[in-house]
């Protein structure tokens, strides 16, 4: 009897200090990737209402490329940084991708109000740097995008 509870006893503590094993690094990776693809989902929809800032500046249209950044630009940017920030990254690649978005987002934040003014102002070196910025912004973000979607 002395022997079957110790013996119990044994197993019990075994069974309390057996920790399941940590994810593999491609797991990581693959849960990294699913947070990181909603957060280029939102910031997808930002730069299709700066590309329609764009044209409707480019048609002289200045009530409605400021109604797309404003109305829909940067409310899309604000909720894919909130999304990114929050993200809990398990992998370093993750964790890189992740602060390289947030870089991206903060940077279209800071850059869409000086292209609202470029819109209003009608000057055309004003819109002209306004748009090279956001091209700029843009080249980054899908060099990003790219990577996140082949995970490298």
């Amino acid at each position: 009897m002395n022997r079957l509870f110790t013996a119990l006893i044994f197993a019990a503590l075994l069974a309390c200090s057996r920790q399941d094993a940590a994810p593999d690094e491609a797991t990581m990776r693959a849960d990294d990737k699913r947070e990181l693809e909603r957060v280029v989902a939102i910031d997808v929809r930002a730069s299709q209402a700066m590309r329609q800032a764009d044209e409707a500046a480019q048609a002289g249209d200045a009530g409605a490329a400021s109604l797309a950044v404003t109305a829909r630009a940067l409310p899309s940017v604000e909720e894919a940084l909130r999304t990114a920030e929050g993200a809990t990254m398990k992998s370093a690649w993750g964790k890189a991708k992740r602060d390289e978005l947030v870089g991206i987002l903060r940077e279209r934040k800071t850059e869409m109000p000086k292209y609202e003014a470029a819109v209003r102002s009608g000057d055309a070196e004003k819109m002209l740097n306004a748009i090279q910025a956001q091209a700029a912004i843009e080249r980054r973000a899908l060099a990003t995008v790219s990577a996140v979607q082949e995970g490298r």
